[in-house]
């Protein structure tokens, strides 16, 4: 049996409001039969009963991004969409979905941008209101909506839709999004409309120094409501100047500093509106999908601090806001205080909010009131609540809230620590994407850093569909980008710095690329070719007559590695261009990273020039990419094969994009290792190179190291954190010291993602789910299991549908499961076996191995004065090299270091590697006497 499914109009299913000139269709197909594909397949869109494109049958087995090529769309108008496939094996199946566009042009919005009539530092949220009367049955009512600033929109007393901080942060000079809602079954004979409107990202404080009005003095709307009768007469009702504004509940809102809801204030001044000038033309349809509330949490504890504080603990760390149910006395006011985590003492720790406040007040009527701020968010597990004596945690709840971006990754293995690990990544992912990627979510910053986003995108992408939600972002960074100044730190661009900073910079290339890489849709390439060409040409201007950039450019290295000592973040003085970052950038040469990303940018211009037919510039950016391959070669490489700049990220880097000659990647890697030996297998590593240290290592045939790096329980590493209880990712690897005591730097957010990288590690190397052409039309199933996680599961929602592998070893058996998704292929490697190709179904395995991945107890980081404690290692070492059991060298240096230490770091004239398989045994010995 052949069906269709998840038939979706721009990643979205009937989507309304769509802009898209040329919409593109793609749908998934299920078969019983192993080894389906498409084998043809034909489009029918309707308006109405007329057929407006017919694709004719198209032969071929692409089910994605088949763009519409019929009549010129119209606006606000619905159209069904009708699809046919037929399979290699002879059957057919049909699907049929719909979609509406919105207002296509902006000269099809007819309203007007209108201003509250009050005074420019207005701290209250302003609404509009107006009333309007119908005498006809509605069938169809649309409402268009946005504002400069955020807002709530309300229809006879009742919220519409579920959105929150609509319409998004955009680069408003040029864009400005504009939300659709089915306001059908709203509509009465008497109606009122109110937008409540917010400071938002357009009026509100952003950045490190406290300003606001980054955009705007005064916050503004426009709505156009269309009403469609059951006659076929239509309606259009405006904003223009016969609307009302007044003030209301909300008395000040701010994204650092919270929310004032006061339920007791009288009612407050009407005023009329103003026009306001503002481009139309800015305005297109909401792109990605909007931030909501996902999820609600109970209170977990309540605790009572030291300093006499009423805590409630929600037992996660979130970005969101709190709901409270209350019924007290009239005028009571009622603080809520927001903290990440709880200080040694147990009280409320605000040092690392910085400047902002983090808190909301509310202002009960006396009546039963329901508080749920609308236009703030914070970072937060615990509250602290003032202004009741006796405090029922029933009444509060946490909403959590993000971008509801599609969620349909899982990953699962025996260590239930790195369980927790991926869902610190998930929950840390979840808590900065609110409309744009931000840093973190609760300190006065929560910024859409460029380059953030970039190292941490291959792991986000594992996570969730973000298609549609980096579309949006990358218009905007193409918006901000300039000749000048090149891509800026943060998108939409609020601290204009106008530094130029590789990595940062290097994001107009290389999120594009991975963008399509995941989701096979070349559009983005076509889209941001410009943009990537402009960010490579920036930096050879940059780079000049030598090639490489040597000292003439910011660079922020490997940030905040371990490597290089560190100290408190400073502001610098307002009007300089950026904090200090010498402290923070790392160990290794900061220019041997910016050049290697270099290096990255020109290869992906180089290859989406390839892809999108401009062979003369694939051809000119090649040599580009050669001449400055040789030249990093000749800087940062020696002839004996050294690195100028021996520090883990930088070997890493080297070998990640082969970027040494073949006779020196194994001096590097044995350099990398041996680095690591002698840090106990710790990362020293930033936001570059742990990113990509753990895929170097299992390339290589080092994939057990990368898994005793990942399961180590001291700082640094994941779960070390984890250990102090983290339930998201920290921003640095020490924030945090073993007795709960917090570094006194105020940039320490416990919830930033940028080493959440591993994640990208867990699902392609330990689970083994890899795409190995674009959109995952041909994948990788190769699971690799390592001492100490001895079976994973894992599936991704693929363009073509779900991809999943379970792999256990136990007793010596080997037991799978895999599914392929049908329309593709996948190379399945498994352990022990060669590899083989199949297409799409289910397949199960079983087989013995001699494989075992039980963590033991001995292993080569064991001390070796620690084995010769135990008799039986001490008679098979005097049984096999009884003279140097004895030697006063092994006995008194070589004892107090592991095995591995030993290997890598003492001369064969003292230890002969000849003792090494000795070792091995006196291992495996004690590992046997302990299984018994």
């Amino acid at each position: 049996m052949l069906k269709i499914y998840d038939l979706q109009i721009e990643y979205k299913n009937k989507p309304i409001g769509l802009d898209e000139k040329n919409p593109a269709f793609s749908w998934k197909i299920k078969s019983d039969k192993k080894n389906a594909k498409q084998e043809k397949c034909k489009i029918l869109v309707y308006h109405k009963e007329n057929i407006v494109y017919d694709s004719g049958l198209i032969i071929g087995d692409q089910t994605l991004y088949h763009e519409y090529r019929g009549e010129k769309l119209l606006p606000e108008t619905d159209y069904k969409i009708k699809i046919f496939v037929w399979d290699n094996y002879g059957n057919k199946a049909e699907e049929e979905s719909e979609f509406e566009t919105g207002l296509l042009e902006p000269d099809n919005m007819l309203a007007s941008f209108i201003t509250h009539g009050f005074e420019d530092d207005m701290e209250e949220a302003a609404i509009f209101k107006h009333r309007f009367e119908i005498t006809k049955k509605v069938v169809k009512a649309r409402a268009y909506v946005s504002a400069l600033g955020i807002y709530k929109l309300e229809l006879n007393g009742q919220r519409v839709g579920d959105m929150r901080f609509a319409p998004g942060w955009t680069s408003y000079q040029e864009r400005l999004q504009y939300q659709t809602y089915d306001i059908t079954e709203f509509i009465s004979q008497n109606n009122k409309i109110e937008i409540t409107v917010g400071n938002g990202w357009w009026k509100g404080i952003l950045g490190f120094y406290g300003h606001g009005c980054h955009y705007g003095k005064r916050t503004a709307v426009i709505a156009q409501i269309r009403l469609r009768y059951e006659d076929g007469s239509t309606d259009v009702i405006c904003t223009d100047e016969s609307w009302k504004s007044t003030t209301g509940p909300i008395r000040n809102s701010e994204f650092y500093h919270g929310e004032v809801i006061d339920f007791n204030i009288p009612a407050q001044e009407t005023r009329q509106v103003m026009l306001f000038d503002y481009p139309k033309k800015n305005l297109i349809s909401q792109v990605n999908e909007p931030v909501r509330i996902t999820e609600r949490l109970c209170v977990k504890n309540v605790i009572q601090s030291p300093n006499g504080e009423t805590i409630l603990d929600f037992g996660q760390n979130m970005s969101g806001v709190v709901k409270a149910k209350l019924h007290l006395s009239k005028g009571t006011k009622v603080t809520l205080r927001y903290s990440e985590l709880l200080d040694e003492n147990g009280n409320l720790f605000t040092t690392n909010l910085r400047t902002a406040k983090a808190t909301d007040t509310f202002i009960c009527s006396g009546k039963e009131d329901v508080f749920l701020p609308e236009f703030t968010s914070h970072g937060f597990r615990y509250v602290a609540v003032e202004g009741i004596d006796v405090v029922d945690p029933d009444c509060f709840t946490a909403c959590v809230h993000h971008t509801d971006y599609k969620r349909e990754t899982k990953f699962e293995c025996s260590n239930k620590e790195i369980n927790q690990v991926w869902n610190n990544i998930d929950w840390t992912m979840r808590s900065n994407f609110v409309d744009i990627p931000t840093d973190c979510p609760q300190r006065d910053e929560r910024l859409g850093y460029t380059g953030d986003i970039e190292i941490f995108l291959p792991t986000a992408l594992n996570y969730g569909n973000l298609a549609l939600f980096f579309r949006k972002w990358l218009r905007d960074l193409k918006v901000e980008q300039s000749d000048i100044f090149g891509v800026p730190l943060s998108v939409p661009d609020i601290l204009k710095t106008h530094a130029c900073v590789n990595i940062w910079h290097d994001a107009a290339a290389i999120v594009p690329w991975l963008v399509y890489e995941k989701y096979g849709d070349i559009r983005v390439l076509k889209e941001q070719y410009d943009s990537i060409l402009r960010s490579v040409e920036y930096t050879r201007k940059l780079a000049g007559d030598g090639l490489l950039q040597i000292e003439n450019s910011s660079q922020f290295g490997d940030w905040l590695a371990l490597d290089a000592p560190k100290g408190p973040f400073r502001l610098p003085p307002e009007g300089e261009l950026r904090p200090s970052m010498d402290e923070k950038a790392g160990g290794t040469d900061p220019y041997l990273i910016g050049n290697v990303y270099y290096l990255y940018s020109i290869n992906i211009l180089k290859k989406s020039a390839s892809l999108l037919g401009k062979q003369e510039d694939a051809l000119k950016y090649q040599k580009l990419y050669d001449d400055i391959l040789c030249k990093f070669q000749n800087e940062y490489i020696t002839p004996g094969g050294r690195l100028l700049s021996e520090t883990q990220t930088a070997a890493a880097l080297v070998l990640y994009f082969d970027l040494a000659k073949e006779e020196d990647r194994e001096k590097i890697l044995n350099k990398l290792i041996l680095n690591l030996i002698k840090t106990q297998k710790h990362l020293r590593t930033g936001f570059v190179g742990t990113e990509y240290l753990p895929h170097v290592l299992s390339r290589f045939n080092k994939h057990q190291l990368a898994g005793d790096i990942l399961l180590k329980e001291e700082c640094p590493s994941w779960l070390y954190e984890i250990k102090l209880g983290a339930t998201t990712i920290w921003e640095l690897w020490d924030g945090m010291n073993p007795d709960h005591s917090i570094n006194p730097f105020a940039m320490n957010s416990f919830n930033q993602f940028g080493f959440g990288t591993i994640g990208d590690w867990l699902m392609k190397e330990l689970a083994g789910l890899k795409s190995l052409e674009p959109g995952y039309k041909k994948s990788q199933i190769a699971p690799h299991l390592v001492k100490g996680i001895n079976n994973v599961s894992a599936s991704y929602e693929t363009p073509y549908g779900k991809l999943f592998c379970q792999l256990s070893c136990k007793d010596n058996k080997i037991n799978a499961d895999i599914i392929i998704p049908a329309n593709t292929e996948c190379d399945v490697y498994l352990p022990g076996r060669k590899m083989e190709t199949l297409g799409s179904g289910t397949y199960h395995y079983e087989y013995y191995t001699e494989l075992s991945f039980e963590q033991e107890r001995y292993t080569e980081d064991s001390i070796l004065r620690d084995l010769l404690s135990h008799k039986e290692a001490m008679e098979y070492f005097e049984e096999k090299a009884p003279k140097l059991a004895h030697d006063p060298f092994v006995r008194n240096f070589a004892g107090k270091l592991s095995i591995i230490e030993i290997k890598m770091t003492i001369p064969e004239t003292m230890v002969p590697k000849s003792a090494y398989p000795i070792f091995d045994e006196m291992i495996e010995i004690l590992n046997k006497k302990e299984r018994k």
